[in-house]
């Protein structure tokens, strides 16, 4: 281990074992992340840390190589491999929390049978980083039954980190999704049960609309998640709700556009306009319109020998008062 790094490991495992509250871990990381900007150096660095017999300087191992595998794509695979080398035999908690963490910065899917066994386990708070590192995961039917049973979990943070993840963090949509969300729909938690409402929305689950309903008449008012859902669901049951709210705003003016069937099918007939618009002003531009799974608008898209561009639909419909010639001009213009 070359001298200064060797200097700023020993620091950090020193500041790691004074520690008192989990908190005061920032003054940790910060070292970390000053020994992860060099990752060939903090890769090496920490695989020699996973070796100790040293609980403490194990988990600084694993935490520098979630810090050199967050910050370089290029340590990825090796970071990931020394962890998965250390996971089957690992007892201590506080080292496998870390592990957790770390799988979760190298998006490795050779880690997802360990983290989905590692939503199993006797700690809360490795099933808590479970939660939160799944999702960096690829989509498969591992991950997705993990984070459905972490929404179960008897921890409420647990439940609420998981439900969050399922729910807006990955894209799957299938019967078992759905019924893990509308299952916290009751939750004792608040934040689990928002969680579950915007996750069933983002599906155009019609079991979300009540309590969608719910929110937008609340005294208090309705938060910009819930106009996020309500702009997801697409209902016009929603639409009287939605009246008493300022339209300018850009968050109601979405919920507005996407509850309302008229107000959609002209933005729908705005976007194909445009479309062949752009294709009359420069063939070649590979222009196409496109939404994403679980997303509201629509997305412009051009590739050509130059790169690739996007734009928001809605936007440009905005930019150019409606009309699709005014708003291919503007693409063509911002494409040179």
């Amino acid at each position: 281990m070359e001298p200064a790094v060797e200097d700023l490991v020993g620091r950090a495992v020193a500041l790691a074992r004074d520690l008192q509250d989990g908190d005061d871990y920032e003054a940790v990381w910060e070292v970390l992340r000053e020994v992860a900007a060099d990752g060939p150096a903090s890769l090496r660095a920490g695989t020699d840390l996973l070796a100790s017999s040293d609980p403490v300087a194990r988990s600084v191992g694993c935490d520098l190589l979630g810090c050199a595998g967050d910050l370089h794509e290029a340590v990825r695979a090796d970071a990931a491999s020394a962890l998965l080398t250390l996971a089957p035999a690992e007892t201590d908690a506080d080292v496998t929390w870390s592990i957790a963490q770390a799988l979760g910065s190298t998006y490795d899917r050779r880690a997802v049978p360990v983290l989905a066994s590692l939503a199993a386990h006797p700690d809360a708070d490795v099933r808590l980083k479970t939660a939160q590192a799944l999702p960096s995961m690829p989509p498969e039917e591992a991950v997705i039954g993990a984070l459905i049973r972490l929404t179960a979990d008897e921890d409420p943070q647990v439940r609420n980190w998981a439900t969050f993840g399922l729910g807006s963090q990955v894209d799957a949509d299938t019967p078992a999704v759905r019924e893990a969300l509308r299952a916290r729909l009751g939750d004792d938690g608040e934040d689990v049960r928002a969680e579950a409402v915007f996750g069933l929305a983002r599906r155009r689950d019609p079991r979300a609309t009540a309590r969608v309903i719910e929110l937008l008449e609340a005294e208090q008012g309705i938060f910009s998640w819930g106009l996020e859902a309500a702009a997801c669901l697409r209902d016009p049951a929603l639409l009287p709700y939605l009246t008493g709210y300022d339209a300018a705003s850009p968050p109601v003016a979405a919920a507005l556009r996407e509850c309302d069937p008229a107000a959609r099918r002209r933005r729908d007939d705005f976007a194909a306009a445009l479309l062949h618009s752009v294709y009359d002003r420069s063939p070649a531009a590979g222009a196409a319109v496109f939404s994403t799974l679980l997303e509201t608008g629509l997305t412009l898209r051009t590739a050509d020998a130059v790169g690739t561009r996007v734009w928001s639909v809605e936007a440009l419909m905005e930019r150019a008062g409606g009309d699709p010639r005014r708003a291919a001009d503007v693409v063509t213009r911002e494409s040179v």
